[in-house]
């Protein structure tokens, strides 16, 4: 089983999913040992903050397979095209942390 960091949810390969609401806690579980796939430094910035580790930008390519989990950070708003955040500015938007999990 693999462990990802996503600044959005997205479905990363073909398959059945199960997609959760989770707290800032079981969020700080789900991120231990898993590998960042944030492509934006805002996020990555604010969610350090959240969780209260280092979590980097890394623009890489994450296909799931069954049985890996990511942590998801959802912005609620959709940002107008070309929109760079700061971390603090990330964190004033409506957000929500998810637990994606591919189970077949």
């Amino acid at each position: 089983m693999k462990r990802y960091i996503l600044n959005t949810p997205v479905l990363t390969n073909y398959g059945t999913y199960r997609f959760e609401k989770i707290t800032v806690d079981q969020a700080k579980k789900v991120a231990h040992a898993a590998l960042s796939a944030v492509g934006h430094q805002g996020a990555a910035d604010a969610l350090s903050k959240l969780l209260c580790m280092e979590i980097k930008t890394n623009r890489v390519e994450v296909k799931m397979e069954i049985g890996d989990v990511a942590l998801v950070f959802r912005l609620m708003p959709r940002l107008p095209e070309g929109a760079v955040l700061s971390g603090e500015d990330t964190l004033k938007l409506p957000y929500e942390l998810a637990r994606l999990e591919r189970i077949a």
